[in-house]
């Protein structure tokens, strides 16, 4: 009997304890799912569903944004567009697990156009986890690397909710795979309208904006947190016109580098249209003499690594030249580097103020000049303009270039004339281009980085005028203006820029005025980060 007893008391307990598995099984199991995800268990678990919220088309990539409405393991989503699976990234997450409330994915889809598009020219995007695909949405495809389709988008989690407008949060996305050179000049564009000036050139269409700057952009500033005065220095240029869209133009300097393929916030301050925070906050705060041609507001300096405007002035640059006959001078129409007097033709050249100091970053050089060339009997007054990098300024060579610089030489000849790509630090003629014999104003710029240098040009104007500011950032390779040459040496030899000026010595004359010039750091691949704003 009381063997009996025994064996039934152990069977409840065994009874019990299984209920008691179950009942704490059924407990956890929903929870275990959400945090370890396994296919079709989470299916039958929890309610999972993908929102796309964002997409853009960026140099032939397609970059979607995906947040799902539970906690997954990213490495059990898979994507596919068209037919074909492509790659899926955690974007913010906290290891392996995407959570919706801070995090989502990013689904990126390099070289797009090998992918062919449906009968509508548009793709197909499912996304899924294990073997069911949850998602399934259409993204439509414009051959257009400054498409930005969401207004505002939300991609890159620049939602910022603790900033409130008259604050703006702009995200800076660098699309390229490498960083961008510290420091760093972005251009700030916003429009009414579409506009195409190149991958070189970031801008927001954005028309209530556009409408809420004033005419001089003095009620805008820019700062690195929100709720703050300006600790951005930037430097409005001025309203540039294409065709029939308008777009109001800041320079920024960004101390800071934004990583490959990664993403800067800062934040844009709008005023009242009456506000005018030049006088509250210059240096911060400024604008270039396309604004104020009495540049009391021009921080110029302050923003680019190099910087010169010289109607009337030397703006700070020392004046040299490589003989006695002739110095350059300072003119209402720029510095006048070469005589008109053959006579008094020797080689000049100027240094900027932080000379010795130019960032051994990749660097763009633009500028402007005025040509003159006189003609006598069987004589024409020939010379040219060059712009070196990197060289020593201290040892010169004939030209004059600085010695182990990266030069190119607007040269202005009949027979010989070009534009040349050159090396003190081979002594070689690296490539060239054709370039017009005339009297002109023309636009020209010199690119140096560590593998390549490129140079280019085109003419303003056949007579002598002033070249607005808004010549910067112009460059085009698609003009057919320029010339191209890989480097096998290392280019950074020295922490300098020289500009210099070269004339005849025959019975005509050369004259040579250089009006303004802007070196900064080039962006990466030639291609400026894009800007959201929210």
């Amino acid at each position: 009997m009381r063997l009996q007893s025994e064996i039934i008391g152990a069977l409840l307990l065994l009874v019990i304890g299984a209920l008691a598995t179950v009942i704490i099984y059924n407990i956890i199991s929903p929870n275990l799912n959400i945090i370890n995800p396994t296919g079709q268990g989470i299916s039958k678990s929890i309610k999972l569903n993908f929102q796309l919220l964002d997409y853009f088309i960026a140099n032939n990539t397609l970059y979607a944004y995906v947040k799902p409405s539970e906690p997954v393991n990213y490495s059990q989503v898979f994507a596919i567009l068209n037919g074909r699976l492509v790659k899926v990234y955690p974007y913010n997450s906290n290891g392996s697990i995407v959570n919706p409330y801070n995090n989502g994915l990013l689904i990126i889809v390099a070289n797009l156009s090998q992918i062919p598009p449906n009968q509508n020219g548009n793709y197909k995007l499912e996304v899924g986890i294990t073997n069911d695909i949850i998602g399934i949405f259409t993204i439509e495809y414009i051959s257009n690397s400054l498409i930005n389709y969401f207004q505002p988008p939300i991609v890159f989690n620049i939602l910022d909710f603790t900033c409130q407008f008259p604050y703006l949060t702009l995200t800076l996305y660098n699309t390229q795979n490498i960083p961008t050179p510290s420091p760093f000049q972005q251009d700030i564009a916003i429009c009414n309208g579409t506009i195409n000036m190149g991958p070189n050139f970031a801008y927001v269409n954005n028309v209530t904006l556009f409408n809420l700057i004033n005419n001089n952009g003095s009620n805008i500033y820019f700062t690195t947190t929100c709720n703050s005065t300006p600790d951005i220095y930037s430097w409005y240029l001025g309203q540039l016109v294409n065709g029939s869209t308008y777009c109001k133009i800041w320079w920024i300097k960004l101390d800071k580098s934004i990583p490959a393929n990664s993403n800067a916030t800062i934040y844009m301050y709008v005023g009242n249209i009456s506000d005018n925070y030049y006088s509250s906050y210059y240096p911060y705060v400024g604008a270039s003499p396309n604004v104020f041609p009495s540049r009391q507001y021009d921080n110029g300096k302050y923003v680019f690594i190099a910087y010169g405007y010289f109607n009337n002035t030397t703006d700070g640059w020392g004046l040299y030249n490589t003989s006695s006959l002739w110095s350059p001078i300072v003119t209402p129409n720029g510095i006048q580097m070469t005589n008109g007097n053959y006579q008094q033709c020797s080689g000049t050249y100027i240094l900027p103020p932080n000379n010795w100091n130019i960032s051994l970053i990749p660097l763009i050089v633009e500028t402007t000049w005025y040509f003159y060339s006189s003609s006598y009997s069987i004589y024409v007054g020939t010379g040219g303009f060059i712009i070196s990098l990197f060289g020593n300024t201290s040892n010169q060579l004939p030209g004059p270039v600085p010695n182990l610089s990266t030069y190119t030489f607007f040269w202005y000849h009949p027979s010989y004339g070009g534009v040349y790509l050159r090396s003190a630090v081979t002594g070689q003629t690296l490539n060239s281009t054709s370039f017009p014999f005339q009297s002109d104003t023309v636009y020209g710029y010199l690119i140096v980085n560590s593998t390549y240098a490129q140079a280019g040009y085109y003419i303003y104007n056949t007579n002598q005028v002033w070249t607005p500011l808004t010549l910067l950032n112009t460059y085009n390779r698609n003009y057919n203006r320029y010339t191209y040459a890989s480097l096998n040496y290392n280019p950074f030899q020295y922490p300098t820029l020289e500009l210099s000026g070269v004339c005849s010595s025959s019975l005509a004359s050369s004259s040579l005025y250089i009006q303004w010039v802007i070196a900064r750091a080039y962006p990466p691949n030639g291609v400026m980060p894009l800007i959201y704003i929210s």
